[in-house]
């Protein structure tokens, strides 16, 4: 908890629930999904309306998310109102009974942004390049689905599925609170305690675990007849993760090739040539495993494709071969650093650090590390790391869009 002074007494906060392992998730991964998505639409003794009463009488924007292992509530709202959100958020997360017409109304929206997908360039690049040598098997969460796969899980949940799920994978055995603002610390604890000090999970809890997996490289043509925009995705596995020494280094290195508007990718593909409408580059941080993903992506018209990949390929070589130079090391930098400590400034973003920092062991003197090594590093260090880490020859391309060329 992190009580401060604020403007008109606000706070906010972030509960994340973990839950499952690789071997009791298998198959169940879409089941985890709906239970997170529909956590809000009703309880025993409230519907779905009278939840979203209670909330907007109590000033609090409360929103519930998950993915297959996890459960995340974020929360909005003024210091003497939290106690008596954080109660209704735990009857909430405690009592969800998962109505009917909730599910189906749910699945419905579901099935239609699938379908959605399956004509966009941008999904059927993503979703081929995920499915390029995916190790893991169907029912395992780490598994690339195919659109079909995500329409048949969809279509097979049901409410028992979810209730049963709830029943046994929910609790606060393996969660975190983070809460950044005005608030009383004492009664907020009070308040947690109270909601969710005896609610125990039934089910083990391990992180499901993500090694680096080396992909064969491939450059991958899809073609989507009618579409104005087209989508150039390339991805590389990264053999580091966020507490490694290279950590810093990357940052400032994809900051001068690929992030903002005054990088490389942005300044000769969209500036210099004016052949993209976006583009840009980032890294994927893996917390856990030497295991993360370097990411570059561009929009643009079909009949640029050629000029965009060549610019970008161009710029990657160059990069590599002749390194940046010092006024954009010093550019990066002085950005980075500004940016980093901007968003420590802001509430909703302390309570999600501070929630993921008890999630992985740490406090905040690992950023004060990470911008103490920002400020240090040097050019050839950062050169070098790009080096390292940045392998064209690993590079899995895809493109998609309405090109008129074979």
């Amino acid at each position: 908890l992190l009580p401060k002074g604020t403007r008109g007494q606000a706070v906010q906060a972030r509960l994340t629930l973990h839950f499952g392992d690789e071997r009791s998730l298998a198959g169940r991964g879409q089941v985890a999904e709906f239970v997170a998505a529909l956590l809000d639409r009703g309880t025993a003794k409230l519907t779905r309306q009278q939840i979203q009463d209670r909330f907007d009488a109590l000033q609090a924007g409360v929103r519930f998310s998950g993915t297959s292992s996890s459960a995340t509530v974020s929360i909005t709202t003024l210091r003497d109102r939290l106690p008596a959100v954080i109660a209704l958020v735990g009857e909430v997360l405690r009592e969800a009974a998962f109505p009917d017409e909730a599910l189906e109304e749910f699945r419905r929206q579901m099935l239609a942004a699938i379908e959605a997908r399956r004509k966009e360039p941008e999904s059927l690049v993503a979703n081929a390049i995920a499915r390029h040598g995916d190790p893991y098997p169907r029912g395992d969460v780490r598994h690339a689905r195919s659109f079909d796969e995500m329409e048949a899980d969809v279509r097979a949940v049901t409410a028992a599925q979810l209730r049963e799920f709830h029943a046994r994978w929910y609790g606060a055995t393996h969660a975190e609170f983070g809460a950044s603002g005005d608030m009383d610390a004492d009664a907020v604890r009070r308040a947690l305690d109270a909601a969710f000090g005896d609610w125990r999970s039934r089910e083990p809890y391990a992180r499901v675990p993500t090694p680096l997996v080396q992909r064969p490289p491939l450059r991958i043509v899809i073609a989507t007849p009618d579409k104005q925009n087209a989508t150039m995705q390339v991805r590389q596995p990264v053999a580091a993760a966020d507490g490694d020494a290279d950590y810093p280094l990357l940052l400032l290195a994809n900051r001068i090739f690929g992030q903002g508007g005054n990088s490389r990718l942005w300044r000769r593909v969209r500036e210099q040539e004016g052949l993209s409408y976006d583009v840009g580059a980032g890294i994927d941080w893996s917390s856990h495993e030497p295991a993360s993903t370097w990411e570059a992506s561009a929009i643009f018209a079909p009949q640029n494709r050629e000029r965009v990949e060549r610019a970008f390929d161009e710029e990657v070589a160059r990069a590599l071969k002749d390194g940046f130079t010092q006024r954009e090391l010093d550019e990066a930098r002085q950005g980075l650093l500004a940016a980093r400590r901007l968003a420590r400034s802001q509430d909703a973003v302390l309570a999600s650090l501070l929630a993921h920092n008890l999630h992985l062991g740490r406090d905040f003197f690992v950023s004060k590390r990470v911008d103490d090594a920002i400020a240090a590093a040097s050019l050839a260090d950062v050169n070098a790391a790009l080096r390292r880490h940045l392998k064209p020859a690993l590079f899995v391309k895809g493109l998609g869009g309405d090109f008129k060329s074979p």
